[in-house]
């Protein structure tokens, strides 16, 4: 089966999120290509052909594009439960991001102020200051976590050059109230299993996020070797989790 098309326009949706409700998609990076500093092999927009923290920006949205595209999105879907940036990649790699959030804040308090403010990140630009002046403006920080050992990391999310995860930790630990999503899958790499699971529970204790989410593959992935992980599976993870490090862990699956 193909994977999922990239998204052709800076708003799509509102989609009934499993996680957010109704919520309507940003997408603040080009159409053409997947921008994004991870290769995860469970992607379902494919491959990244060119893994970076540093992309070309040439065919980037401007501010005021995506503006105006959520303000009108907002007038035709006012009911929205969250504003969620996510789209064809990693979302804070916009050079604008700060300004784009700061705008997307503006227009939520003035069209729909019982809405949030989402961002789905791999946490990748923690460091940056331009990401980290963005997230006093985001309600609800959902920053990526896959792996709790660099074997695991890099066989998962295969990340650009550079991108270490003890950096990653050290950002998502610096973090004050933080929901962490965990992609989980099995396979010839997987991280539901022995000293990988055990090194991702104890990534989890050392950031004490305000939230776990646990879901696995809904769509086709980049790599057709990755396998699912079942309902029932996830359910007894994340009770495992819960027992081990008494945080709020969910998960979460497609029911069709």
């Amino acid at each position: 089966m193909a994977v999922l098309p990239l998204e052709r326009s800076y708003t799509y949706g509102p989609v009934r999120s499993r996680r957010l409700g109704r919520s309507l998609g940003i997408n603040v990076l080009p159409f053409e290509r997947k921008t994004c500093s991870f290769n995860c092999i469970y992607c379902h927009y494919g491959v990244t052909v060119e893994t970076t923290l540093t992309p070309p920006t040439n065919d980037f949205p401007g501010v005021d594009q995506v503006l105006r595209a959520v303000e009108s999105a907002l007038h035709t879907y006012p009911e929205v439960d969250s504003l969620t940036f996510s789209g064809n990649g990693e979302p804070t790699l916009h050079p604008y991001f700060r300004d784009l959030v700061f705008g997307v804040r503006r227009l939520r308090d003035r069209f729909a102020p019982h809405a949030q403010v989402a961002l789905f990140s791999n946490a990748t630009t923690l460091c940056l200051p331009q990401t980290q002046a963005a997230l006093a403006w985001i309600d609800a920080p959902v920053m990526k976590l896959d792996a709790g050992d660099s074997s695991t990391f890099a066989g998962i999310n295969r990340p650009a050059a550079g991108v270490t995860l003890e950096t990653i930790l050290a950002g998502l630990e610096a973090l004050s109230d933080v929901i962490i999503q965990s992609v989980l899958i099995d396979g010839p790499v997987t991280n539901v299993h022995g000293a990988a699971f055990e090194a991702w529970m104890a990534a989890l204790l050392r950031i004490r996020p305000r939230q776990v989410q646990i879901y696995s593959t809904d769509y086709p992935t980049a790599e057709e070797s990755v396998e699912r992980v079942p309902p029932f599976q996830l359910r007894h993870i994340a009770e495992t989790v819960i027992q081990c490090t008494a945080l709020d862990v969910r998960a979460f699956w497609f029911n069709p």
